[in-house]
């Protein structure tokens, strides 16, 4: 596959790109109008057909898309979205950036590929990354509260859905392309992308349209400002780089390739993706002595992963009387990643699953438009080897779901029912079954014109995931010995949600939420050591917790061409009984300033505080306050038909250590130092 690409670019020999078309949200305005800001609210959500109708009463949904999306776009997801209104990244060094949705991770945070799940490891553990790729996606959706209802129990905390055309919905009008190339300071980092569209009309078989991407991605060690690793009490004996992150490099290919059958009531399709990513992971290593002399090694620890996805779609109006639309969505997976210590196998990652997925539209009844569905998914996963800590096990969960929505005057009003139940059978053990019911409320007051007030409660349950239940051994990777608990319980979450909206001379939005869960489960340093592996002792524990915390941007035109933007967030997340919930984002605020002459040129700058976080929960590490300085400037033109995109990004301007209180690495793998990341894109059509 490798030689594959570099065969692609020694051919094209053209740097690349993303897209030539942009997409944006129903109603937004064209780049030049709206250079840095994020698309708020008056979306089509593309994970479902029900908010095509939609009001928007869910405020705190953010869309990324067309040059917002190009100018964010990054190796992972959650470096992708961390300057989003409640969103951070959870790091594990340059190779792995999961999304934080309001100081909720993991097994909480669902991702989705085109409205399905991304059927990965990453939602298991910290070190494993997201198989999705912002660098192809037309469109990054990121929703919270009610909306992320209809996806399952594991989205208590949101969706971040990632569309990418892979199965094309409607003909396009002439054959597209695009080439993208992407070259960043900080660790020597190369990305290079392709994408095509094309349609065959008119056939004897109807018309049909297809698709292409790939990204290829090559990078070495991380390059900061300073120590690696924190010093320890006794400096002298303190070891670690200087300048950059030992075992940070990482290399990373992907291709995908769909075909699509287009009526005229809608369309069937079908994709094949093959993804590889092969990273290291900082301060990953574990200690052990050596057969010879009792001396220790530190072994580096990498990750190599495979994955081949296949993707059924198919969208039909008018299907039977009473439904206006239906939707199919059938996947398959298979996934592994292997765990190499020292460059021989350790812990060995698989995951072959199914999702399967209908959703109905249906016409009016009694005042309510409602969409209902049924999802299925079927998993085998296990984390085997000699020092596996998860058994082979087969997981079924099966959810039944129904959202509506009414209008009246200036109100309206979302309901939402799910019911689910979770099946976990190990090797070798007994079955363990959960049953959860979720249900949410919504409504919105169309105050005046241009305010209005919205209210949401969602009360949603999720059952313990297969790690939390069963995990018992090293995990070298995360240098941790991990401990399940098969007797814990369902959580449930009890989420109040306050919007305001004001769009005028000035735009200003405001959320605040509240969000009590009772059975919380997290992973507590137990501040013990397991002696025979030498690991720290992680168990996942359950406790009554509180999450609550606000959101609030202001934009402000300043001048002709020129757009402030002061924004921030703040989430507080506590234990009832034991102290702080940890690896939480502390207090984060700031000002963007955005400078737009004409529809060529486009610059900014964007100023974020970042407080201490002093509650990192019980034995964690503080981490210290920040001041970060980014900056870009774009510049398009139009060359023999073709659209011109040279840009410029300078990240960490200040040159801050910056350790995030989100990630497991923080004492040990920094966020890069002062940067400069540069690129071409060229597009076709």
């Amino acid at each position: 596959m490798k030689d594959i690409y570099k065969a692609m670019l020694a051919v094209s020999s053209l740097p690349c790109i993303m897209m030539s078309e942009h997409v944006y949200a129903e109603g937004t305005p064209a780049p030049n109008q709206q250079h840095g800001k994020s698309i708020m609210d008056e979306i089509v959500i593309s994970a479902s057909p029900l908010e095509e109708k939609s009001a928007g009463i869910n405020q705190a949904t953010n869309v990324l898309a067309g040059e917002v999306l190009h100018k964010e776009a990054a190796a992972t997801i959650g470096e992708t979205l961390k300057n989003q209104p409640g969103v951070t990244n959870s790091s594990f060094g340059p190779g792995v950036g999961q999304p934080v949705i309001r100081g909720q991770a993991g097994n909480r945070v669902r991702v989705l590929q085109g409205g399905m799940s991304a059927m990965d490891a990453s939602a298991s553990s910290g070190d494993h990354s997201v198989t999705v790729e912002a660098l192809v996606a037309e469109r990054i959706e990121v929703l919270r509260g009610p909306a992320t209802l209809r996806y399952g129990n594991g989205a208590i905390g949101g969706v971040v859905n990632v569309i990418d055309n892979r199965i094309p919905d409607e003909l396009p009008d002439e054959f597209k392309s695009a080439v993208e190339y992407r070259h960043n300071s900080a660790n020597d980092q190369d990305s290079t992308v392709f994408v095509m569209d094309g349609a065959i009309k008119d056939t004897g078989l109807g018309n049909w349209a297809w698709h292409l991407d790939g990204v290829y991605r090559d990078s070495n060690d991380l390059e900061i400002d300073g120590l690696a690793q924190l010093p320890e009490d006794d400096e002298e004996d303190h070891e670690t780089t200087q300048g950059f992150i030992d075992n940070s490099d990482t290399q990373a290919h992907n291709v995908t390739g769909g075909l699509s059958w287009i009526g005229d009531k809608g369309f069937i399709g079908l994709s094949v993706s093959e993804y590889e990513n092969k990273y290291g992971v900082p301060g990953g290593g574990h200690h052990h002595e050596d057969d010879h002399d009792d001396d220790e090694e530190e072994e580096t620890v990498r990750i190599d992963m495979e994955q081949t996805r296949v993707d059924l779609k198919a969208e039909w109006q008018d299907i039977m009387p009473g439904i206006e639309l239906g939707r199919f969505g059938f996947s398959y997976n298979d996934y592994e990643h292997t765990e190499l210590e020292g460059g021989e196998t350790g812990t060995r990652f698989t995951n072959e699953a199914f999702e399967g997925r209908v959703e109905l539209l249906h016409q009016e009844f009694a005042g309510w438009t409602g969409a209902f569905g049924i999802q299925m998914e079927d998993r085998q996963f296990a984390a085997i080897g000699e020092e596996a800590f998860i058994p082979k096990s087969d997981i079924q969960n099966t959810g039944i779901f129904w959202v509506g929505e009414t209008s009246h005057g200036d109100w309206t009003y979302e309901v939402g029912l799910r019911l689910d139940r979770q099946t976990i059978d190990p090797d070798n053990d007994s079955e363990i079954d959960h049953n959860t019911q979720s249900f949410s409320f919504g409504s919105l007051w169309q105050m005046t014109d241009d305010q209005r007030l919205s209210f949401t409660f969602t009360r949603a349950q999720r059952a313990p995931s297969i790690e939390e239940l069963l995990s018992n051994g090293p995990h070298h990777a995360t240098n941790s010995f991990d401990l399940g608990d098969d007797n814990l319980d369902e959580e449930t979450s009890h989420n109040f949600e306050f919007g305001y909206r004001y769009e005028g001379p000035v735009n200003l939005n405001l959320n605040l939420f509240y969000n009590s869960i009772d059975d919380f489960i997290f992973k507590r340093n137990t501040g013990e050591e397991d002696h025979e592996e030498e690991l720290p002792i992680f168990q996942y524990e359950q406790e009554d917790a509180t999450f609550r915390g606000a959101e609030a941007s202001v934009e402000i035109p300043v001048a002709t061409n020129w757009n402030v933007e002061l924004f921030g967030d703040y989430v507080r997340a506590k234990l009832d009984n034991s102290g702080d919930v940890p690896r939480i984002p502390p207090l984060r605020y700031g000002i963007a300033l955005d400078y737009s002459p004409n529809s060529q040129w486009n610059a900014g700058l964007r100023l974020t505080e970042v407080a201490k976080q002093s509650h990192a929960g019980d034995f964690e590490e503080d981490t210290d306050e920040y001041t970060r300085l980014d900056g870009h400037l774009h510049y398009h033109m139009d060359v023999a038909g073709s659209d011109w995109l040279v840009f410029v990004k300078g990240n960490n301007l200040l040159d801050e250590d910056i350790r995030n209180s989100t990630s497991f690495l923080r004492e040990s793998a920094p966020e890069s130092g002062q940067s400069l990341e540069v690129g071409l894109r060229i597009g076709f059509h």
